[in-house]
């Protein structure tokens, strides 16, 4: 597949970036066609080499003001970066894994990799004093760097094992994420680098000094043993260039051709956080980094920092608030709250989460997956359609009890109770998500042709939130150009049509008298020498 045919599914660019892309295109070309002789694909194509690519930042403050007050309210299009089946393909921003290919128990513990961990002597480089989480950077015997954070005195365990066992759930999910360990540290296994810096009060670097370390190893609890546990994320492979933005695209990197609102891997993020209570999901926490593979060097997007999930805020046990509503609250909402006095209070205030050491504040019984909230608008989340949901939801499914539990006791909690507690409340939480997204469109998947009948998985029957239902199903002649519809006369029911079109392509139209107004549209692509090919699904809501 070459660049010209991943492009029928991301909007048009100008025409001097298409001829920098070495497209040729016919005066005469039009729109592409519906259906391709490849289809479906699974993977975007190989990436152009970049070249004279800008590092970035987007401050903090910068991020959260621009997305909690910005006017703007673009029209919602339909997803993008997915193949004509509504899958997402294997990009440089996401990679299917347990969705598509069940994982073992011992790939989602090792997630991005643990074969590496981080080897004393350590050398620390740096240091972070201010600000809400204070760390170090520092290298192993490896020669290996490590950015690393404590827990918070207060709450020890917390946003360690947060960290580590995010880095596994989102690798799990898909999405490239740093290798993330565990460090036990003991004190005489560290010593400072002659040429370490830190930011000092003025903004600007200075040497770092034993006073500096101490600083920050005074906050950090200690083990029975007498160690420090920290969590050691691994510097992402290849040279970083700042983090991502959940809209628009960079110009300066010829791969990124679809504005990252309409990603549906982006998009679908939003279900993934809810599931896990990842509030922090922001630009600020993303990287970008070009790497090289075959000699073409290219942008990969990574996901980072996932002390603020579950029930951690990173440097506190989450506040009950969080994933009910934005820092900045609505004004409409917040009057209302006002004039009631409190007197009917919301299910999130009166939730409570056990006391248990690491777990914070996380709970299901309040949990709403469609109302969940990060800390401030995401331009990706918010762009969301019923269609991102559902593939979402499909993913999250993927994970039994099992799967989840083998990643959870990666967090290393010293009190066994922290394990089964966090692993039923995602459990719970995975079985709101799934009642909430797959009624929302008709939950039909697996299409597959069967001795010449249409046969299909109710996902929603399947998973006990639906009761068994009838379908009905119309046959049509399906124009692959255009991937319009003619209706073939006397041609329904599972069976597929005893005459085949000219067009070689043909289509099912699925309904439902369960949820009326729903439709699954499969078109099959017809084969002299083999069984038909599920080539199409599109979803009506």
């Amino acid at each position: 597949m070459d660049l010209q045919r991943s492009l029928q599914a991301v909007p048009p660019k100008p025409v001097l970036t298409v001829l920098a892309l070495g497209l040729v295109l016919a005066a005469s070309a039009g729109d592409p066609p519906a259906f391709y002789p490849d289809d479906p694909i699974c993977c975007a194509p190989s990436p152009k080499p970049v070249t004279n690519i800008d590092t970035r930042s987007t401050p903090a403050l910068y991020d959260f003001i621009y997305n909690s007050f910005d006017p703007r309210k673009n029209p919602i299009l339909p997803a993008r970066g997915v193949n004509t089946l509504g899958e997402v393909i294997d990009s440089q921003w996401f990679t299917n894994r347990h969705g598509r290919s069940r994982l073992s128990l011992a790939e989602l513990r090792t997630g991005p990799g643990d074969q590496r961990p981080p080897r004393p002597p350590f050398t620390v480089i740096g240091a972070k004093l201010e600000g809400i989480t204070p760390g170090f950077r520092l290298k192993d015997a490896n020669g290996d760097l490590y950015f690393v954070k404590p827990d918070p005195l207060s709450a020890p365990e917390m946003a360690t094992a947060a960290d580590v066992i995010g880095a596994r759930f989102f690798y799990a999910l898909g999405y490239n994420t740093p290798e993330n360990y565990l460090l036990f540290l003991a004190p005489e296994e560290a010593r400072l680098a002659t040429n370490g810096q830190v930011t000092g009060a003025n903004g600007k670097p200075r040497p770092m000094t034993p006073k500096d370390v101490q600083k920050v190893l005074w906050k950090v609890p200690k083990t029975a043993d007498g160690k420090y546990r920290l969590i050691a994320s691994r510097s992402v492979p290849g040279k970083t260039i700042g983090p991502f933005r959940y809209e628009g695209a960079r110009s300066d990197d010829p791969n990124d051709l679809i504005p990252h609102e309409d990603r549906r891997d982006l998009r679908a993020l939003y279900v993934f956080c809810a599931w896990l209570n990842h509030t922090d999901a922001k630009a600020g926490n993303s990287m970008d980094s070009i790497v090289e593979e075959n000699g073409v060097p290219f942008v990969r997007h990574f996901l980072i920092d996932f002390g603020a999930i579950l029930g951690s805020d990173s440097d506190m046990p989450k506040n009950a608030r969080f994933g009910h509503g934005y820092i900045v609250p609505d004004p409409h909402q917040a009057l209302r709250d006002m004039i009631s006095f409190g007197l009917n209070p919301k299910a999130w205030e009166t939730a409570r989460s056990p006391r248990i050491r690491g777990v914070g504040h996380f709970e299901s019984a309040s949990f709403d997956p469609d109302n969940w909230t990060p800390n401030f608008p995401n331009p990706a989340f918010s762009r969301r359609l019923p269609d991102d949901g559902y593939w979402a939801a499909k993913q999250v499914l993927a994970f039994n009890d099992a799967d989840i539990r083998a990643i959870v006791e990666t967090g290393k909690y010293s009190d066994p109770r922290a394990v089964d507690y966090i692993t039923r409340t995602l459990s719970e939480r995975r079985e709101k998500i799934g009642r909430v997204f797959l009624a929302k469109v008709l939950a039909l998947d697996n299409f597959r042709v069967e001795s010449g009948r249409l046969s299909f998985d109710d996902l929603a029957v399947q998973h006990g939130y639906q009761s068994p239902r009838s379908y009905e199903i119309a046959w049509g002649a399906v124009d692959p150009a255009t991937g319009a519809s003619t209706p073939l006369a006397g041609a329904s029911g599972p069976h597929l049509p005893s005459a085949n079109p000219s067009t070689g392509y043909i289509s099912a139209l699925i309904t439902s008298a369960s949820q009326p107004g729903k439709t699954v549209k499969v078109v099959l692509r017809l084969h002299s020498s083999a069984p038909p090919q599920v080539v199409g699904i599109q979803r009506t809501w």
